[in-house]
């Protein structure tokens, strides 16, 4: 507890220095000033007694959300009991994370003798990570106002940030509308005809392939039968992100590299629901998580727990020890959707020679995320020597990036080239498209 003088002392310690020059002139005047100040410490020690007493009775408990979108308006509600048989008035302090808007919030305090009083305030937090609440500061005045006391009470809270339109379905359907209808029409629906799973038989018809025919069926029910398959389920998928220097680019929504979580948790949820295994991995110059494929119920939070709180460093990105890290520990043909982005023309070289090496065992998808700086850079008007140097190297960044994404493409590695903010959906349908065509 900390003690400061209260604003009825403040007076009083004011008035006795105003009066004490008198006692040059007249001694007597001292009599009385001593006798006030000793009923002045007496007073301020009863005051400091009580204040002690009121603080200890005091209790408060925080109520707010576990897990809330990125820079979305949730509520934090504290509630505080006063356990003494007279109301305390004072001011309530509760300090937030760092990165939370508003950082500071200052309650006035009035609590009833017995009784309890809720405090509630909206904030967002506009970072991805596990935020930290801590303790809270009550400041309340002694019953003779002469003595103020400060105290701060344990009310720990945690909420963990996830990006907006994974953590809101709702959002999500607000910004894509009828195409994520489609979508989870597409995941319910059993795809027929190009899988090797065998699904079920059923009685020949005109058209179908005759050598389809199961014989022994067409035997015991005396009437062709053919078996008929499905796209194959339980399969391997690995979403790899980059959270490099180039992911930290700005980009409308975020970074780069929450539009690139975002859209990954949100595949991981169609991976899962359509009855494959999904893993993840990130990396930037090493390897900065790696969870291989799983299953079952709690594999979505798994997933979640592994990226959701991934912040760029700002290295420059080395995709090898993550080719190496595949290549230990994934050994069986998987469909890997590496998002990220490609720099300057060694850095690209690199990476692409990486690619081609995983195509060789592995279905690869490539998603490169667009700089919308550099497409604003070439719009711009040339005013400057400047502005004519930074339009060359936007074109030149531009012309090498276009030629390391068609050598991709060339050499049998699938390439999605899209605007960060705008990343899910095609995402989603990209792999959509390819599971339907079962290349795996």
């Amino acid at each position: 507890m900390i003690v400061r003088p209260g604003p009825n002392l403040v007076r009083a310690i004011g008035a006795v220095t105003l009066v004490s020059p008198a006692t040059f002139f007249w001694w007597p005047v001292v009599v009385p000033l001593v006798a006030i100040l000793i009923a002045l410490a007496v007073a301020s020690e009863l005051d400091r007694r009580r204040l002690s007493d009121a603080l200890a009775n005091l209790s408060v408990s925080r109520s707010m959300p576990t897990v809330v979108g990125r820079d979305t308006q949730f509520h934090v509600s504290l509630t505080v009991a006063n356990g003494n048989s007279s109301p305390l008035h004072g001011e309530l302090r509760d300090e937030h994370p760092a990165l939370a808007v508003p950082r500071l919030i200052v309650y006035a305090l009035q609590i009833p003798s017995v009784g309890e009083t809720t405090l509630s305030t909206a904030i967002r937090i506009p970072h991805r990570g596990r935020h930290e609440f801590g303790p809270v500061w009550i400041r309340i005045l002694g019953p003779w106002r002469l003595l103020e006391a400060q105290r701060a009470i344990d009310c720990p809270g945690m909420v963990n940030v996830l990006p907006e339109t994974f953590a809101s379905r709702e959002q999500l359907q607000k910004d894509v509308g009828a195409e994520l209808r489609l979508l989870d029409h597409k995941q319910r629906t059993r795809q027929h005809g190009v899988g090797t799973e065998f699904e079920s038989l059923y009685p020949y018809r005109h058209g179908d392939d005759p050598r389809r025919i199961d014989w022994r069926a067409t035997a015991r029910q005396r009437t062709l039968v053919v078996r008929r398959f499905q796209v194959e389920r339980h399969r391997d998928v690995m979403i790899i992100i980059d959270s490099g220097r180039l992911m930290g680019t700005e980009a409308g929504r975020g970074s780069k590299l929450d539009c690139a979580i975002d859209a990954a948790l949100n595949l991981s949820r169609v991976v899962l629901h359509s009855g494959d295994r999904c893993g993840v991995a990130a990396y930037d110059r090493c390897v900065r998580g790696f969870l291989p494929p799983i299953s079952g119920t709690s594999a979505l939070s798994s997933l979640v727990e592994c990226v959701y709180d991934l912040q760029t460093q700002w290295h420059e990105s080395d995709f090898t020890p993550m080719l190496s890290e595949l290549r230990s520990r994934q050994a069986k043909r998987t469909f890997l959707i590496i998002i990220s982005d490609l720099g300057d023309a060694e850095t690209s070289q690199r990476l692409c020679a990486s690619l081609h090496q995983l195509h060789r065992q592995h279905l690869v998808l490539f998603v490169a995320l667009k700089t919308p700086q550099l497409g604003l850079a070439i719009q711009e008007p040339i005013v400057t020597p400047r502005d004519a140097a930074r339009k060359a190297v936007a074109f030149r960044l531009l012309r090498d990036r276009g030629r390391a994404l068609h050598t991709l493409s060339r050499g049998g590695v699938h390439v999605l080239d899209v605007e960060p903010r705008e990343l899910t959906i095609p995402l989603v349908n990209q792999f959509v498209e390819l599971r339907r065509r079962n290349l795996l």
